[in-house]
């Protein structure tokens, strides 16, 4: 139930990386000019071609990373880099539930370069506040980043609307959909944004892989530097297995998502239906229609959250209180504060993919009611 933390891989991307994990075929650096080496370049530049064709975008447009953390890194440091040398101030505007690769970044900038970071506000359904997007903006800011779908509570953000007040003030923008790929359709022509995240292991895809759309002509400072590799824009020898499974994974989340996405829908509702109609002090976190319909998240007060998840694991559910690049954090959720949540009750958030079925749905309330009551009791 914690889908949104990670996804299994799927056993055709499985099968499509395996001859290139495999010593006597997948041998070959791809900066290599020797048959080898263009072998393992010619199966990048297909992978290349296969995710421009699922998005309707430019093959040059897509820079290969390590994953969705490298993505957004690359696009904030990249993007305020550029945007300076070019005249623009050393201004950055974020929504203020974004993701940490995202928040910090921002902050590393703000620390040790001296960059101004603005924060967009969100209601409490967690939706940003466009009027201060309108506000925040100046006409010599570097760069607006608001993310697609927010990885704790599934909220979707008003990119088109966001996209438009860039483009009339000129402003880079960056959105961050690792949330959303498999989930929402992503257009970023639509969107009109200047770059877009994506992290392959949240959609069936192998980890440690993912890319950076980045809108044609667009100039990049590279964070990572020593190679000519994807265009000089991200150095280091690419990861062909990795690459390979990151285009199949996406052709076939796209395929799916039709009969995926409206059945996960309909789950969560029943979760959340059961939950609430027994329980008593549960809080739902997030729009409960402007969202990515597999996820779930949910304040419950007087119990311990710690003590929530633990219980939960014993009785054999896999669930999270939100960003599983948090774990062993003492921190609150900087989401549930953004919204004005409970920080003292406990999160927990449902994230369902392929490996449920709607016995699990039933199973998984049954047992939730059944910890949450014994908790409180406990407590008492």
């Amino acid at each position: 139930m914690d889908h949104n933390a990670t996804t299994p891989l799927d056993p055709q991307v499985n099968t499509a990386m395996l001859s290139w994990l495999n010593p006597q075929e997948g041998y070959g650096n791809p900066s290599s000019i020797h048959f080898e080496g263009r072998r393992s370049r010619a199966a990048i530049d297909e992978a290349r071609q296969q995710i421009a064709a699922t998005w309707h975008v430019k093959e040059h447009e897509i820079i290969f990373t390590s994953g969705g953390t490298e993505a957004n890194n690359l696009a904030i440091w990249g993007l305020a880099w550029s945007a300076v040398r070019f005249g623009r101030s050393r201004h950055i505007v974020i929504s203020s539930i974004e993701h940490h690769a995202v928040l910090h970044m921002a902050e590393l900038l703000q620390t040790h370069h001296e960059f101004q970071v603005d924060l967009i506000p969100v209601d409490s359904q967690g939706v940003i506040d466009l009027e201060a997007v309108c506000r925040l903006l100046r006409p010599d800011t570097a760069l607006c980043a608001v993310m697609s779908a927010n990885n704790e509570t599934g909220t979707l953000q008003p990119l088109e609307e966001v996209g438009s007040i860039c483009a009339r003030k000129g402003v880079y923008f960056h959105v961050d959909a690792v949330q959303s790929v498999g989930k929402e359709i992503i257009d970023p022509i639509r969107w009109q944004a200047t770059s877009v995240a994506v992290s392959a292991h949240k959609f069936y895809g192998p980890p440690g892989a993912g890319f950076l759309w980045l809108s044609s002509g667009t100039p990049l400072v590279p964070l990572l530097v020593g190679g000519a590799q994807e265009n000089q824009r991200r150095a280091g020898t690419e990861n062909t297995a990795a690459i390979v499974g990151t285009a199949v994974a996406l052709v076939l989340a796209e395929q799916r998502r039709p009969q995926d996405m409206p059945l996960y829908r309909v789950w969560t509702e029943h979760i959340w239906e059961e939950l609430s109609r027994e329980i008593c002090g549960l809080r739902r976190n997030g729009h409960p229609q402007l969202r990515v319909a597999n996820t779930l998240h949910i304040s419950v007060s007087n119990v311990n959250g710690e003590d929530l998840l633990m219980a939960a694991d014993l009785e054999g559910l896999s669930l999270s209180s939100g960003s599983a690049c948090m774990v062993g954090s003492v921190k609150p959720s900087h989401v549930i504060e953004a919204i004005g949540g409970d920080i003292r009750s406990a999160s927990l958030r449902i994230s369902l993919g392929r490996l449920n079925s709607f016995e699990q749905i039933c199973e998984t309330c049954v047992r939730l009611k059944k910890i949450i009551l014994s908790l409180r009791a406990k407590y008492n």
